[in-house]
């Protein structure tokens, strides 16, 4: 029995030190700490950027009202095409001269002009999103646009009319005039008047203008036709009054067709100014809250050069060449003829005489709709270009 467990304890001691011996011929366990490994290479441009980002370390961010605006440009020299539609008028000159000088181009973006015939005529393209920009005036389209649930925003002044600057008037033929059978507004009763659209802030200024000589709508006869198409409507007597804009004004004044009428300048019967046209962005371009930032910084830009040329005298020359290539006077000496537009140089607007033109329609039955001119007024863009660009001086 002894001898059974001394055999027993022998074996036992035998298989314990087999087992410390496998132990120590094993390969080393891993520490608990896991080492650190070399980044493997990133297996697209997009792991290695995340790759990149994690290894800089982390900086401010820069807020949209610190960053300069050269510095949201499309990256790598891209634009971004933007279609603005324009009459071809002298207050589409903020555009031009941003394209001419280069300051959308600064921006990232590639503006192109489009024409049409007057502000009406551009409502169904930019609520097709054929056009991202169109200038033209208050209109019983843009509201029933609106209705129909196209999201347009009147986004900054384009052009208005103030004493020294009455682009826009009502001028008379000449020979009406002349003879005396045109003395007073009164005397308008009968005539045909000719506006580039209807049912738009064109005719909203002929109710306005008659309405000083007692007159109503039905006193008068409207004919629509283009601007440049009242040239030869004048010369043929096939209108006696006309709605115009400069430069057509001037041409029909140096052609001896039509004179400027002191009764007749927009301010006089809009209590001192009227805001003639407004900026338009359509749904998907006011959307894209970046381009539409871009676009009013290059435009605000435009806008002051213009005040500099024509309020300050400063490189005015350069300025009229632009606005030479643009509009339908290729002249560059009609510039010392002609009435500017006054264009605000932060691109602001005029509400109240855009309100006059609103409550016409309304009056007329134009637009029995509900919606409010204040609603689809957005002034977000042009405070955005003003803080980028500081105050004018």
């Amino acid at each position: 029995m002894q001898r059974s467990s001394k055999r027993m304890v022998w074996v036992i001691g035998i298989a314990v030190l087999l087992v410390m011996l496998a132990a120590a011929c094993a390969p080393a366990a891993s520490p608990t700490a896991t080492p650190t490994k070399a980044p493997a290479a990133a297996a697209t441009p997009q792991a290695a950027s995340t790759a990149a980002t994690q290894a800089t370390p982390a900086t401010k961010p820069t807020t949209a009202a610190q960053a300069s605006p050269a510095a949201q440009a499309s990256p790598a020299g891209k634009l971004t095409t933007v279609k603005f539609g324009s009459p071809g008028s002298v207050s589409d000159s903020g555009v031009y001269i941003g394209i001419e000088k280069g300051y959308f181009k600064e921006l990232g973006l590639d503006v192109q002009v489009l024409p049409f015939q007057s502000g009406p005529t551009m409502i169904a393209p930019l609520a097709a999103g054929d056009l991202d920009v169109a200038g033209g005036s208050i209109s019983t389209a843009l509201f029933n646009a609106i209705d129909r649930g196209v999201a347009l925003k009147i986004v900054a002044g384009k052009g208005s009319s103030v004493k020294g600057f009455d682009f826009t008037r009502m001028t008379v033929r000449k020979d009406l005039i002349d003879s005396g059978k045109i003395k007073e507004v009164k005397d308008v009763k009968g005539a045909k008047i000719a506006v580039a659209s209807t049912k738009s802030g064109a005719e909203a200024i002929v109710y306005y203008f008659i309405k000083q000589g007692g007159l109503s709508m039905s006193d008068i006869e409207l004919i629509a036709m283009g601007y440049p198409d009242m040239l030869a409507a004048f010369a043929n007597k096939a209108i006696d009054v006309a709605m115009q804009i400069e430069p057509n004004v001037n041409a029909a004044v140096e052609r001896g067709l039509a004179v400027r009428w002191p009764a007749g300048a927009t301010s006089v019967f809009y209590g001192g100014e009227y805001q003639a046209a407004e900026l338009v962005y359509s749904e998907p371009f006011s959307k894209s809250t970046d381009s539409a930032r871009r676009f009013m910084v290059g435009y605000v830009k435009g806008l002051r050069d213009y005040n500099d040329a024509f309020a300050k005298g400063k490189d005015k020359a350069t300025i009229v060449a632009i606005m030479s290539k643009y509009t339908s006077e290729k002249d560059p000496t009609v510039y010392d003829k002609m009435e500017m537009p006054y264009l605000n140089p932060d691109g602001k607007m005029h509400v109240p005489s855009m309100q006059m033109d609103v409550d016409y329609f309304n009056q007329m039955g134009y637009y029995t709709g509900k919606t409010d001119l204040k609603s689809i007024i957005d002034t977000q863009f042009t405070d955005y270009a003003v803080q980028q660009l500081g105050a004018y001086k």
